[in-house]
């Protein structure tokens, strides 16, 4: 305790014979994910941040672009939060190429598809991406997303094993019937050859759907105002998809592998 009362009284001697000794500056905490973002690239991981010589986790962050949105970008960040490294990420909807280089992962904005680092846009020129596997459309950044995340979103989804192979077959059935609709309608590509007018006019997709969530012209838009009805959006096409994996998943691959072994033990029946 004396040696502890007397430094006290040195530090305070000090500090009065003026600011030379001791400036007086107010404390500021500089999280290490700020840091480490100024030199390279971070990983698709929570960072850590020091604050009173204590550790706490800072959230992840998924980057799109503010203003009208569309179903792609919408269904494409419910999708990461759905993966074990974007779990409850917050969504950050902006057009500054800075606040874009910091955030974790961006999507549908910035020019650049770099699956390495975490980018996935499809608005630049030559963009040319598809899914494989025999399909030819374009992708959108929901494409994108789930062509790189899809096993894994579909594995959680049903609580499957992510080495089951149902959660290939699954993970290629919803592609054909779900999202490879949002990708052609994103990018503007005809779902029949030819080039006669629609002879009438679907606006009750889940594309036009999402896309009504927008504030109209003459409603308020502000940011906040806009990142409620994205949020809106998300749920609508994220719900819509949900139904599609437990559907594919639980029912309709059930069924399908009824038939399957019916008709392999047909023939042991009757050679007809």
């Amino acid at each position: 305790m004396l040696y502890a009362a007397a430094a006290i009284r040195q530090a305070f001697s000090l500090s009065s014979a003026g600011s030379h000794a001791f400036p007086r500056q107010p404390l500021r905490f500089v999280s290490q994910r700020s840091a480490a973002r100024s030199r390279s690239f971070m990983p698709p991981q929570a960072s850590e941040a020091t604050t009173l010589g204590s550790k706490r986790k800072m959230p992840v962050q998924i980057g799109t672009h503010d203003g009208s949105f569309h179903c792609d970008e919408a269904l494409g960040c419910f999708l990461l939060q759905h993966t074990a490294a974007y779990e409850n990420a917050e969504v950050v909807r902006t057009r500054d190429p800075d606040t874009l280089s910091q955030l974790d992962i961006v999507i549908d904005v910035g020019a650049v598809y770099a699956p390495e680092t975490n980018r996935f846009d499809h608005h630049q020129r030559g963009f040319e991406e598809i899914f494989g596997h025999g399909f030819v459309t374009k992708l959108s950044s929901a494409g994108l997303v789930y062509k790189h995340f899809g096993r894994e979103i579909v594995a959680r989804a049903l609580e499957f094993p992510a080495d089951d192979a149902r959660v290939e077959r699954i993970y290629l059935k919803v592609y054909k019937s779900f999202i490879e609709a949002v990708d052609g309608i994103d990018n503007g590509v005809n779902a029949w050859e030819s080039d006669k007018p629609a002879r009438y006019v679907d606006n009750t997709g889940l594309s036009a759907r999402v896309g009504k969530l927008n504030p109209a012209w003459n409603e308020e838009s502000t940011p906040p105002v806009q990142l409620t009805q994205f949020h809106k959006g998300m749920a609508l096409a994220g719900g819509e998809f949900m139904d599609a994996v437990k559907y594919y998943g639980l029912s309709w691959l059930p069924a399908r592998q009824y038939v399957e072994e019916a008709l392999d033990t047909a023939k042991a029946v009757h050679p007809s």
